[in-house]
């Protein structure tokens, strides 16, 4: 097999019978893939890697010849090439993004608050599930079976609870081996709503998704706007290596319909480049809760939703503590403005009790995506998740700590419900407050 050329352009063609492919690789938006792999079939063939611009060439004998294009979280995708001897001919590849089911949690509508037993051993709690396929669709026809918790233990080598928060000290906890009960709530009628989308751009976010599928999702979020949706798009991060132009928050500017969305995609694609900083969470939210509620880019009379997207949780407030009330400042303000919260976390790092009280007491749900593959998802079940458009199953759950004396009002029980979907699983974490 001859060497392939390398990512880039302007290489000189092998002498010889050889032609040189050269793949360009874009998105389903048009933006370039860099880092992606290109392989000819030919065996003992080496791999080429797309550049900066999504481009990889590839030099080959004449003759239709085969390539396999693969990078992590986009879908592999096989292609033919008819390449003539001394020529460089060029082929567009478009790859799709990988996606995988997901799911998050809201809180119980059935007004039913979690019950402790007398001698606070064990604990009963109801929560609503919202469980989206890889195609964003709801997946219906799930019994309680599917649904189970996690045993939870303490692990010594975090300086933060693990299960339960806002106690004398974290311990472990059983529960029931899964659902006790299931209940299918049915959707609510959809309405028209402002959306305003917060892309959490602190220097994390380079590692937990390097390969901005944030950005892809929140695309095909706004290019599917239903009709008399409009939104409102943000970016934010703050301190020393932040890399926005404002900060905390950035406006990306509004999108009044889904037609005007590819105006919006240049400052999105922008943020490619832009991460860095720290997570001013809690400020953020309330700065772009203002501009819902005044800015003269928007349509008045909505109903208001505010979405965000963080990979961790909020470095400006000093403490535990601190952190919870200004979270219970913001849900005020919130409401106090009719809009409703709900937040989309990335990763093993997000603050699961922040973000789902900022959601839940905000009347809204807290979205969990463990891998970048489940953003998609996740994004396009909002329109219809806005107005409680979306089927969710109510269950509840029974846990037992194994001795008297351990749950008691004003804590925060940390669990994570697993669901069984043919073969895979998908994880929600759940942070339950005790009345």
């Amino acid at each position: 097999m001859l060497a392939g050329c390398g990512g880039g352009g302007g290489a000189d063609e092998p002498a010889g019978q050889v032609g040189v492919a050269r793949l360009v690789v874009r998105d389903a938006y048009g933006v370039p893939v860099a880092g992606a792999s290109v392989l000819p079939a030919t065996a003992g063939a080496t791999a080429v890697l797309t550049d900066s611009q999504g481009v990889g060439h590839v030099a080959v004998l004449p003759g239709t010849q085969s390539f396999t294009i693969s990078v992590p979280t986009f879908v592999p995708q096989v292609t033919e090439v008819l390449v003539s001897n001394g020529v460089v001919t060029t082929a567009p590849v478009t790859l799709q993004r990988a996606t995988a089911a997901a799911g998050g949690a809201l809180a119980t509508r059935s007004g039913v608050a979690p019950q402790r037993s007398a001698d606070g051993r064990s604990l009963v709690f109801e929560v609503e599930l919202v469980v989206v396929g890889a195609d964003a669709q709801p997946v219906t026809g799930l019994v309680a079976g599917d649904f189970q918790l996690l045993p939870c233990m303490p692990d010594a080598a975090t300086a933060v609870a693990d299960c339960l928060r806002q106690a004398p000290a974290d311990h472990a906890y059983q529960p029931d081996a899964a659902a006790t009960s299931l209940q299918l709530v049915p959707a609510l009628p959809v309405a028209a709503h402002t959306v305003g989308l917060l892309i959490d751009q602190s220097g994390s976010i380079a590692d937990n998704d390097p390969l901005n599928a944030r950005l892809y999702a929140t695309k095909a979020l706004i290019s599917t706007l239903a009709t008399g949706d409009q939104a409102l798009l943000g970016a934010f991060a703050r301190g020393p290596g932040a890399r926005l132009p404002l900060q905390p928050l950035t406006l990306l500017g509004a999108v009044p319909d889904a037609a005007a969305a590819p105006q919006s995609f240049p400052a999105l694609d922008a943020l490619a480049g832009q991460s860095g900083g720290q997570t001013p969470l809690h400020d953020t939210i309330d700065a772009m809760r203002l501009q819902l509620v005044a800015s003269p880019l928007l349509r008045t009379g909505l109903p208001r939703a505010l979405v965000v997207f963080t990979d961790g949780a909020d470095t400006d407030c000093a403490g535990a503590a601190a952190c919870a009330t200004r979270r219970q400042q913001v849900v005020d303000a919130a409401r106090a403005d009719g809009v409703r919260l709900f937040t989309i976390g990335l990763s093993g790092r997000i603050d699961v009790e922040a973000l789902s009280h900022l959601a839940t007491a905000g009347g809204g749900a807290m979205l969990y995506a463990e891998t970048v593959e489940q953003l998609i998802p996740l994004y396009g079940s909002l329109g219809k998740l806005m107005s409680l458009g979306l089927p969710t199953y109510r269950l509840r759950f029974s846990i037992d700590a194994g001795q008297a004396g351990v749950f008691a009002a004003g804590q925060t029980v940390l669990a994570r419900a697993r669901v069984q979907l043919h073969g895979q699983t998908v994880d929600i974490p759940l942070a339950i407050s005790l009345p």
